[in-house]
């Protein structure tokens, strides 16, 4: 029909209870249903009453269905997110949803960390560049290395030029296992003639503030192993009958 509207709705990712999947989903259907159709004033708020006994029902047969469907009997062990599209008519009153989903998670821990901290001091970035006087690239790209140091902070970096014919350039290109120039070499990364926009990738990153973690860890959900024992039990009954 002309006059039906709808909107696509998702809910946040919320515990598998019956009481936490409708609350999450009541409040975003009945949530978007008054902000996209408030302007219409009185003649929407007549379909108040309505469009709560309508939330309710799809709520409670989605609810009804994932129990009496899936061999998922104690939901309450894992996590749901619901997405939708609602329907209305012209004025602000629910019609029904359609491509409806429900996601259902297992919940395997939880990271945490009391605190993280930054370091903008670091040590310095240190860059080998490895050269010919015979190849047109390596001009090329010394200009744009020392282009993006210079706007970095020449005092960052330690840098260390090698000419690829002299013996000693062959001799740390031994060692650093190049065998084409221009090449460069940051951190122990090898790169061979990268473009501009990979040589600055590569040295923001080696640049980038060092990160400390204080008190981090990581604990599995306690209630995971049974949830998953009794989820492979529920489906080796569902798929032997």
């Amino acid at each position: 029909m002309v006059n039906e509207r709808e909107l696509f709705i998702r809910t946040v990712v919320v515990d598998g209870t019956e009481e936490s999947f409708k609350t999450a989903l009541t409040r975003s259907i009945l949530g978007v249903t008054f902000r996209k159709n408030k302007r219409y004033g009185k003649v929407f708020y007549q379909h108040r009453m309505h469009n709560v006994a309508v939330t309710q029902r799809l709520c409670d047969w989605i609810y009804e269905f994932l129990l009496a469907k899936t061999p998922l009997k104690n939901m309450s062990q894992y996590k749901i997110k619901t997405e939708l599209v609602i329907k209305w008519n012209s004025t602000g009153r629910i019609l029904g949803a359609s491509d409806v989903r429900a996601s259902i998670f297992l919940k395997m821990g939880d990271l945490s960390v009391k605190e993280l901290k930054i370091y903008e001091e670091h040590e310095k970035v240190k860059i080998d560049f490895f050269y010919s006087t015979i190849d047109a690239a390596s001009p090329v790209l010394r200009e744009q290395l020392f282009e993006i140091i210079e706007a970095m902070g020449k005092e960052n970096f330690d840098v260390t030029e090698y000419d690829f014919q002299d013996d000693n350039g062959k001799k740390m290109a031994e060692l650093y296992s190049v065998k084409r120039v221009p090449t460069v070499v940051i951190n122990d990364g090898k790169f061979e003639n990268p473009d501009e926009k990979e040589l600055r990738s590569r040295i923001e990153l080696a640049f980038a503030p060092q990160v400390e973690a204080n008190e981090a860890n990581f604990a599995l959900e306690p209630n995971t192993r049974v949830a998953a024992e009794t989820l492979v039990s529920d489906i080796k009954s569902k798929f032997s009958n």
